[in-house]
């Protein structure tokens, strides 16, 4: 059986634009993670270019690294019905970017067999690795501490502080918040509210206290804020971050109904002018939170205050608090590392807003510049490709035509029915990518066709 030219350059642009289009699909695909579509043959491709190693209870030396190399899944999980997960920049939430940044110099060229997802498994975590995800607190979750007023949420408010052999525990009413409120770290966004940013480290309460002799303050540790040497980095906390608690209050039930910002003569009570109390230190390679002393409480109340011991469980069911012992839940963590040196997010919910869905400091506009940046290089990369077959059909055409002004004329033609694939591509990519902006991407790609 043999093949005429014009057969095999039917067959050669049919192949063709069949790559394409499976390629640039397969592009789209593996960058997209929103919601775990990575498939069993990828995640197994990833997997065996990962090494995990489980994270020994008695390391406390955290890291912005873990967020994207310690596995959250546990905490994704059972805190995503009662919030949502949010991709943000690490700039967002008061962090250094370049810790937890991805390695574009280390990044592969596109190549048709990356675009197949055949050579390059890291091709969903490359989009999303300078990123990290927070968790919003759903709005059932707030309490009104101010009577008549839109209830709020505000951590470590919605629970009583306990005496433990640990120190104050903070006792959370809500499943959610018991375990927001004994890992990772709280930062306040002046749109969003307050958003939870994870961590792996267990410890009673990660907050800041303040005191003086009529008050006791807290206010949630913010992002960065770790052990350092067997103490904790001080942090600046913003005045209206902390709860303010009379002293013969503080170990109430719902504490946040005795939260104040004024005192009884109307003016406004200066946290900055407490003192400072110790927080959390490590006793025995263990993190103890001090707080107020516990002899003056008991003295304020006139009684003694019961010791409650904590013991540790590993799964979620297993909580559950006895009169003098709390089982609380402590997961194990496993930590990732990529053989080939490679950057990597093996931190991504099944469902999240993706970066740019929500507003985080977006009042000039630009904060997605860079991330917008990195999706039009790639962008460049596939049409780059795609302008290479075009021109391997164009070879096969000119050999073919044996009319030399007939062949001209059908080279205009692909020419210019290329030229409109392209301009249809282009918009279309801009529109998928960039939601609502799409359609301002459209109009510029319209002017410069022009």
């Amino acid at each position: 059986m043999s093949f005429s030219k014009m057969d095999t350059k039917i067959i050669l642009r049919s192949l063709s634009i069949v790559l394409i289009m499976l390629g640039s699909f397969m592009f789209y695909s593996c960058t997209k993670t929103a919601d775990g579509n990575l498939s069993k043959d990828q995640s197994g491709e990833e997997n065996k270019d990962l090494e995990a190693t489980a994270v020994e209870d008695k390391d406390l030396a955290e890291s912005d690294e873990d967020l994207t190399t310690v596995d959250y899944k546990e905490f994704y999980e059972q805190l995503a019905p009662h919030g949502e997960w949010i991709q943000v920049k690490p700039e967002d939430i008061g962090m250094k970017p370049q810790t937890v940044q991805s390695d574009l110099k280390n990044k592969s060229v596109i190549t048709l067999s990356g675009l197949l997802g055949i050579q390059n498994a890291y091709a969903s975590s490359y989009e999303n690795n300078g990123l990290v995800y927070v968790w919003k607190p759903s709005p059932t979750l707030a309490v009104m501490s101010v009577e008549g007023a839109d209830p709020v949420y505000v951590p470590y408010s919605n629970g009583k502080w306990v005496n433990t052999k640990s120190g104050w525990y903070f006792k959370a009413n809500t499943p959610p918040e018991e375990t927001t409120s004994h890992y990772g770290r709280w930062v306040k966004n002046p749109e969003a509210g307050w958003l939870w940013v994870p961590g792996r480290v267990w410890a009673p309460a990660w907050v800041d206290w303040k005191q003086n002799d009529q008050y006791v303050s807290w206010a949630p540790l913010p992002p960065s804020v770790y052990m350092v040497n067997g103490s904790m980095s001080t942090p600046v906390i913003d005045n209206s971050n902390y709860m303010i608690v009379e002293k013969k209050y503080f170990v109430e039930p719902d504490v946040y109904k005795h939260n104040n910002y004024y005192d009884q003569s109307g003016e406004r009570i200066l946290v900055n002018d407490f003192t400072s109390l110790a927080g959390l230190v490590l006793v025995d390679n263990i993190l103890v939170n001090r707080g107020p002393d516990v002899g003056l409480i008991q003295t304020i109340y006139g009684r003694n205050i019961e010791l409650i011991s904590i013991q540790p469980v590993r799964t979620y069911t297993e909580v559950r608090y006895t009169g003098n012992e709390y089982y609380v839940f402590k997961p194990g963590f496993k930590r990732y590392k990529s053989k080939d040196n490679k950057k990597f997010n093996v931190n991504q919910p099944k469902s999240y807003k993706k970066y740019g869905e929500w507003n985080v400091n977006r009042s000039d506009g630009k904060d997605n510049k860079d991330y917008e940046k990195q999706l039009k290089n790639e962008e460049k990369e596939i049409k780059k490709y795609e302008k290479e077959l075009k021109k391997e059909i164009k070879k096969s055409d000119d050999g073919d035509m044996y009319d030399k002004n007939k062949g001209k004329k059908d080279d205009g033609n692909v020419k210019d029915n290329n030229k409109k694939g392209n301009d249809n591509n282009g918009n279309e990519k801009g529109n998928k990518q960039n939601g609502n902006d799409g359609n301002k991407d459209k109009n510029n790609g319209n002017k410069k066709n022009k």
